[in-house]
């Protein structure tokens, strides 16, 4: 029985091994993902901003929107966006000229109401893809929701969880109906905490987590983008993923061999997102 654990054991690692690379970018390109707190009842007002002026602002400075979302539960008033850069640099740069252009000063001037803008605060997350990621089709499928899905892994096990995905999770999530769209890992060398991660991606109210304060999100979270029919597919899918025996063998598996739960307590967070009108992801 022990000789038995230790193959186990030894297996799995070998392949947690593997994963090391999964923190890995599979280009120099990386994601931005944004989380806009709306000022209260003023989300049209940001869509309408986006829309509007956004978009246009975007393509002068070279900032390549991927996807716009908001939350399915309309008491969530949060609108997301999926960016994407050639690097962190490209990104800063164009972040930078954006901010100080004179045209887009105005434009926010001419939203404020009683001194407030439309959108509160927002939280920015860099993101690398993940070696196991499909590579992203930004087509507009139409008639689909997004899941937003995030991990904070436990101690020292984010490559043991990103293996465990890429030998068995994707490809049961196929199995069962689900869509996989984007995997990524925070940037190396972003001081986004994962506390602050989770409260940017968690429903209203439910983003904490048994994790130090200060915990890193690099090195220490996934982050990913699945689609479904609708919230009730994606629960119907789930309740088939979690009986497939295989997970249960893979699950068992690398819970053994990491001494348990590859993700923190509560670490792990989901939001479902439809796309908003002038998204190019549908």
């Amino acid at each position: 029985m022990l000789l038995r654990n230790f193959f186990a054991a030894f297996a799995f690692m070998m392949l947690a091994g593997t994963a090391v690379m999964a923190q890995s970018p599979t280009t120099s390109k990386i994601y931005e993902l944004r989380s806009y707190v709306a000022t209260p009842g003023r989300q049209a007002d940001v869509l309408k901003l986006i829309n509007d002026s956004g978009l246009a602002m975007m393509t002068k400075h070279k900032i390549t929107l991927v996807g716009a979302w908001t939350n399915v539960d309309a008491a969530d008033e949060r609108v997301f966006t999926l960016l994407s850069h050639k690097d962190k640099a490209a990104a800063d740069a164009a972040n930078s000229a954006l901010q100080k252009d004179p045209e887009w000063i105005e434009t926010l001037k001419k939203t404020e109401i009683d001194g407030k803008r439309p959108v509160a605060s927002f939280e920015r997350v860099f993101l690398t893809t993940n070696d196991y990621s499909p590579n992203v089709e930004v087509k507009a499928v139409g008639n689909r929701v997004f899941e937003l899905r995030t991990y904070v892994a436990s101690k020292g096990n984010l490559p043991a969880l990103n293996a465990r995905f890429k030998n068995h999770t994707l490809g049961l999530f196929t199995k069962h109906g689900m869509t996989n769209i984007l995997y990524c890992s925070v940037l190396d060398g972003e001081k986004l905490t994962a506390a602050k991660l989770l409260e940017a991606v968690s429903p209203i109210g439910k983003g904490t987590a048994e994790i130090d304060a200060d915990l890193p999100a690099a090195g220490n979270s996934l982050v990913y983008f699945i689609t479904h029919a609708s919230p009730e597919a994606a629960k119907a899918s789930f309740g088939k993923f979690g009986a497939d025996e295989e997970w249960q063998k893979a699950r068992k598996a690398s819970e053994a061999a990491a001494g348990g739960s590859l993700t923190a307590k509560d670490g792990v967070k989901s939001l479902f997102l439809k796309p908003t009108s002038f998204s190019p992801l549908k």
